[in-house]
């Protein structure tokens, strides 16, 4: 199953919202420079290094969502979003963890906190 991109309205309220509703929201870039496919698991999450507390997946945007794949050409850039349940409030640093039972899985280390909790990483 592919994501279909979210519309703008939605986008806004996320946006909007993620303050309130204590969402994390990871803008990932994946730049390529050979012909790859890509996607992601639901078993994605980011893992607190304080807790160990793992937040789950709630939506993603701009990717597949495995079994499906996305090709990303050569030469060119995959721009996606993840948003993930609330990070525990003693959280200070986290890592986005793609865990899954092959090898090739996203992995984003030492991912510092900060006050929106928007992040930006390259995968």
């Amino acid at each position: 199953m592919v994501i279909e991109p979210i519309g703008p309205a939605l986008k806004e309220e996320l946006l909007t919202h993620i303050d309130e509703r204590g969402q994390v929201t990871v803008r990932c870039h994946f730049d390529s420079a050979d012909f790859n496919l890509i996607r992601i698991w639901r078993s994605t999450y980011l893992v607190c290094y304080d807790t160990g507390h793992r937040s789950e997946l709630l939506h993603a945007d701009g990717i597949a969502i495995a079994p499906q794949w996305m090709p990303v050409l050569p030469g060119s850039a995959a721009l996606f979003t993840l948003v993930f349940a609330p990070l525990p409030k003693e959280c200070s640093a986290f890592d986005l963890v793609e865990d899954i039972p092959q090898a090739g899985g996203f992995h984003v280390a030492g991912i510092g906190r900060n006050r929106r909790d928007m992040y930006e990483v390259a995968i």
